[in-house]
Parts: C-alpha cells; sequence; structure tokens
C-alpha cells in the first residue's frame, strides 16, 4: 500500500509539473535538453563463463531535463537486451541560485564514482567501474539509487572556490537474494523500504572547476525480503553505515579520482556488527590526438570475512566481488563524441583469479 501511494503521489506531481512547464515553453527563461549515450562492449575473462555482473554487451540511456523558471524536471531511462528501468526521475525547485530541492528517484550522494558518471558509459574514461561502485543489479553491495528528497547546494567559498552540500533522505533498497532491489518507479516492491540517509561535503577549489574532494555519509536500514537471506544472516533487518572520504583533482593533463570507504554492517536481531573497507586509486593522463591512458588500484580489507558481502556471491564461476584488482587501459576519442577504448585487468575474487580483456565503442549523441 505504501509503494502504490508514493508512486501515486509521484507521478501526480509529475504531471503537474510537466503541465506547468508547457504552458510556460515559450518563456525565455524555459529550456529543455535531451541526450542519448549508446555503448557496445566485447569481453573475455580466464575462468569465466560469461560476463556475470559486468555492464551488457550493449546499452543505450537516455537521458531528459527540463527547465521553466525555477522548476526542474529530470529524468534518466536505462535499456539493454535484458532491462529497461527508470533509473531517475526528478522533480526540483531551486530556491536560491544553485540550491534545488529534489523529490523523485535520485543517485545517492554519498558515492565519489556514481554521482560524477552515473550510466552513460561514455562520461568516463575506463569501461568498468570499481566493485564497491557497483550497481545494485550488478552484485552491488552498497545502495546506490534512492527515492525521497535530495537537497543540493552549491555556495561560495573563499576567492574562487566554493562549498558544495548534497543529502538525501528516502526509502532505501531491500535485501532480496544475491542483490539490493531499489525502489522502483516502473516495476513491482516488494518488500518493506526502511529508511536512508545519505550525505556528501565537498570542496572545490574552483567555483565551476571539475576538481572537489569532500566526505561522504551513508546510513541504510535495510529490510530483508528472502527467507534464503533470512536463513544466511539469522536477522530480518539490517543497518548499513557508510563513511568515506574521496578526491577527483584535475591538472591537466592528469586527474587522479580516489576514495576509501569503511563500512558497518549491524545484524539487529542478534546484535552482531562486522565492518569491512575498500577503496580504489585511478590516475588518467591525456595524450596527443586525443589518446587518453588510465589505469586503476583497487584493494579491500575482511571482505571475506563479511557474512553480508558473502550473500552478494554467486558460485556459478564468474566474479561477482573482488577483493584486488589492477586495471590498465587506452582511449581513443577518434571523432566528435565517439571513443574507442580497452582495458585489461588482473582480479582476484573470493575464489578465484582472472585476468579480463575488454573493448567498448561509446558515444554522446546528439
Amino acid at each position: 500500500m505504501f509503494n502504490c501511494r508514493l508512486r501515486e503521489v509521484l507521478l501526480g506531481t509529475a504531471l503537474g509539473v510537466l503541465s506547468a512547464n508547457l504552458a510556460i515553453a515559450e518563456h525565455e527563461h524555459s529550456s529543455s535538453d535531451f541526450e542519448v549515450f549508446v555503448a557496445a562492449e566485447a569481453f573475455h575473462g580466464t575462468g569465466q563463463t560469461h560476463s556475470g555482473g559486468a555492464d551488457p554487451w550493449i546499452d543505450a540511456d537516455l537521458v531528459f531535463g527540463a527547465t521553466a523558471h525555477r522548476f526542474r524536471v529530470f529524468g534518466e531511462y536505462y535499456v539493454t537486451p535484458d532491462e529497461r528501468d527508470l533509473e531517475r526521475f526528478q522533480m526540483g525547485f531551486e530556491f536560491v541560485p544553485e540550491t534545488v530541492l529534489w523529490l523523485g528517484r535520485f543517485h545517492q550522494p554519498a558515492s565519489a564514482w556514481n554521482t560524477e558518471h552515473h550510466h552513460g558509459q561514455y562520461l568516463q574514461t575506463d569501461i568498468t567501474r570499481p566493485y564497491i561502485e557497483r550497481w545494485e543489479d550488478e552484485h552491488g553491495i552498497i545502495p546506490q539509487h534512492i527515492i525521497g528528497a535530495l537537497f543540493e547546494s552549491r555556495q561560495p567559498f573563499g576567492k574562487d572556490g566554493a562549498i558544495q552540500i548534497s543529502s538525501g533522505v528516502g526509502a532505501a533498497p531491500v535485501l532480496s537474494d544475491q542483490q539490493l532491489d531499489a525502489f522502483s518507479l516502473i516495476g513491482s516492491n516488494p518488500g518493506r523500504h526502511r529508511l536512508s540517509v545519505t550525505g556528501r561535503l565537498a570542496y572545490l577549489p574552483h567555483y565551476t572547476g571539475a576538481s572537489s574532494l569532500g566526505l561522504l555519509f551513508g546510513h541504510d536500514d535495510l529490510s530483508v525480503s528472502s527467507a534464503r537471506t533470512l536463513a544466511s544472516l539469522n536477522s530480518n533487518n539490517l543497518k548499513l553505515s557508510i563513511y568515506g572520504a574521496y578526491s577527483d583533482w584535475t591538472a591537466e593533463p592528469w586527474r587522479i579520482v580516489a576514495a576509501g570507504y569503511y563500512v558497518d554492517v549491524s545484524l539487529m536481531q542478534i546484535s552482531q556488527h562486522e565492518s569491512f573497507t575498500s577503496g580504489y586509486l585511478q590516475f588518467e593522463r591525456q595524450l596527443p590526438r586525443r589518446f587518453t591512458v588510465f589505469g586503476r588500484l583497487e584493494c579491500s580489507a575482511r571482505l571475506q570475512e563479511s557474512r553480508y558481502v558473502a550473500l552478494f556471491n554467486d558460485a556459478d564461476g564468474d566474479i561477482e566481488i573482488a577483493l584486488r584488482r589492477q586495471a590498465l587501459g587506452l582511449r581513443w576519442d577518434f571523432t566528435r563524441r565517439q571513443a574507442l577504448t580497452f582495458e585489461i585487468s588482473h582480479i582476484v575474487s573470493l575464489s578465484q583469479k582472472s585476468n579480463e580483456l575488454r573493448a567498448q565503442w561509446s558515444a554522446a549523441i546528439p
């Protein structure tokens, strides 16, 4: 009942906002955007039967937005041969310049990676994302999609810099069989969605620049919707607390992206705690003729000891959870808004080692 009512409220509000946008579409302060990101990928992994939780071999990401005075509407629709999902749908109001309150489904702000790159493969230099940053349906172990309210503000700080605050409150995913199930706007929502509170505090050395560094926080109250998961944990409710720090620094021709997470898992019914850490360091360097070379190191501690993490590992011979990874690749932006990328990596998982080779074409339209 809660799920149905929430969806009805959101869709009703969306129709009202869209109607307002159409009524004043001719006004000089109104605008709209539409962009499509597409990608096709080839994959081979030693000792693996298929790409498992990796990105599908072909996908399309449709991003749309509209602005009318202080009102904002934004959405992201992701399509693969096996999946169609409204990943984000947000309606916002800008109270003062650079301060917006959004309602809807959004990417939680405590992710150092997904907040910047989203679902469009063209937007990130490399092919893969760090394992700790994977989406829920890719065996991701941290919630990434929340439905509720998102507050975002960027204010001047010092001579040229800015302070950026993002905070989200809403419904957390449900823990089912080997997966976190985020609240869906177009699908079914079994289980009880409990509270999620996430946030980011960042410093930007240049108000409109790409560089930033900051602190990350997340607290998710997860309910268990699967009898199998309940039997493994002996608890139908757990609390996930996430603390992190990140840096995304650009000094051409270099870019350095780094993040570290500490995750505490509390099983409520049996009063048991466990924790693990995970982090990554990625470097990128632009080369002549629109080439970019990149590399990434990922490392974790105590993942193999976590009962919570073990839930996401499927004994099918493929890699869902990685303890360590070293990746190296090359991207070539061979023409306007199109790129070819090659990436090789060595992975140590919970139960095996593997070498992966990936090749990808990605583009942005128009």
